[in-house]
């Protein structure tokens, strides 16, 4: 069976983008539309069985018309194939506030097969697809807001909800792999009798956070920390063949050197320059119970708007603006979103030339700026040589005032004292 797993699209932010002038849109949102564009034929290209989106499909969880348009436009060749959709809700999917709707919960009422899963599922899933059925334990983003709504609950400190979240989880995770190890008869969502069993392939799509991920270069520490955690043996439960992942933006596998595969797929796009060096994709997945490992996964990238970061310390340099124009031109900056730093001294500042500069970067999507960092010179405190100096410490002083004389200085003083010497041999000799 083969399966495309995506998640984190985030249709809706903004960064580093700009109205553009043909379809009045922002920029940013037509690239992740455009990476979206190519997930959605790769699936088609690789005559997936099913495609998994695990949360976190808009930026905000009040989405604009515009946004949920283009998202559904995008999944449509899907659903016109017949290839059934999983839809998993994330943080950004759903609204704080209990009792609102979740931005995904619009699919449950357009035409294909698609499956949106705002709670965990009281059994386990069972898809239908050309290569047979598909066992799915949903696993959406934990909804404090549903917890709290009960009383008994309503006074746990935020550790004690976290901890409490976890252990729920955790059980959910156990009892519908338990349901298929005793292969007990199930129903599946259309209403036909299915018997569960350990040879069928079986996924866990969730959108939750694995202990140790690593996170991409836009994702904050502290925004994670607080959030309900699960260990790698919590969620690669046999007869599980592959953990399905959104939330963390940098594309992984947990148990790299385990089975089954505990993967996050990665976020499609490019949000801020500290993601400049990460590479953005999807996972093809294949699973095939009978073989030994049972499922194997390619990671393929999407076409990503490209972040060049430049950085150019020009103060050894005599000619600056050469100096930020060969770095510019090392790099292929076309069609990309660009941000040039540079660091010249103060004496330096005024000779280079920025158009010249934006000239060279003409063939980038965005320039995000030329950044200038000056350090100023450093001014060495003049002394004053008086006559009460004797010769050797105003010697020494006139040395310090004068970098070209570095390293002559105890030559200069013996020969500064063998003059003085010499002389008042002349004056006694006189005498």
């Amino acid at each position: 069976m083969k399966l495309l797993h995506t998640a984190d699209i985030h249709l809706g932010f903004k960064t580093h983008g700009r109205r553009d002038p043909e379809t009045g849109l922002n920029t940013r949102l037509l690239d992740v539309r455009s990476s979206l564009d190519a997930v959605v034929q790769r699936a088609l290209d690789a005559d997936v069985d099913a495609f998994l989106f695990c949360g976190d499909a808009y930026h905000t969880a009040d989405p604009t018309p515009t946004q949920q348009k283009l998202f559904v436009e995008a999944l449509r060749p899907l659903a016109e194939a017949e290839i059934p959709i999983v839809l998993i809700v994330g943080n950004h999917d759903h609204p704080v506030t209990f009792g609102r709707a979740s931005s995904l919960d619009i699919f449950d009422h357009i035409a294909g097969e698609v499956h949106c899963y705002r709670k965990p599922a009281p059994s386990v899933q069972v898809l239908q697809t050309r290569s047979g059925p598909l066992q799915l334990i949903p696993l959406p983003w934990p909804i404090r807001s549903q917890i709290l709504t009960k009383d008994e609950y309503r006074r746990l400190a935020p550790d004690e909800l976290r901890q409490f979240i976890e252990e729920q989880y955790v059980t959910y995770i156990r009892r519908r792999t338990d349901e298929i190890r005793d292969e007990e008869a199930g129903e599946a969502p259309d209403g036909s009798a299915h018997a569960l069993s350990p040879d069928v392939p079986t996924v866990l799509a969730g959108h939750v956070t694995v202990q140790g991920a690593a996170l991409a270069g836009s994702e904050h520490t502290t925004t994670i920390a607080s959030e309900p955690k699960f260990t790698v043996g919590q969620l690669a439960v046999r007869p599980i063949d592959y953990v399905a992942l959104g939330h963390i933006h940098r594309p992984q596998d947990r148990n790299e050197d385990g089975h089954p595969p505990v993967v996050y797929a990665g976020s499609i796009e490019r949000v801020t320059f500290n993601e400049h060096d990460e590479p953005k994709g999807v996972r093809l997945v294949d699973i095939d119970p009978s073989r030994e490992p049972a499922t194997r996964t390619t990671f393929v990238e999407t076409p990503a708007r490209p972040f060049v970061a430049l950085q150019v310390d020009v103060r050894d340099a005599d000619a600056p603006t050469e100096r930020i124009l060969e770095a510019i031109r090392a790099r292929d900056v076309a069609d990309a979103i660009v941000r040039v730093r540079y660091q010249v001294g103060e004496e330096q500042a005024a000779e280079v030339d920025t158009a010249r500069l934006r000239e060279a970067l003409a063939p980038a999507a965005i320039v995000t700026g030329i950044e200038r960092t000056v350090t100023e010179t450093e001014r060495k405190r003049r002394t004053v040589v008086t006559r009460e100096s004797g010769l050797e410490e105003a010697v020494r002083q006139y040395v310090g005032q004068h970098d070209e004389l570095a390293g002559m200085e105890e030559e200069l003083v013996g020969a500064a004292l063998a003059l003085k010497a010499e002389l008042r041999a002349e004056q006694s000799g006189t005498d």
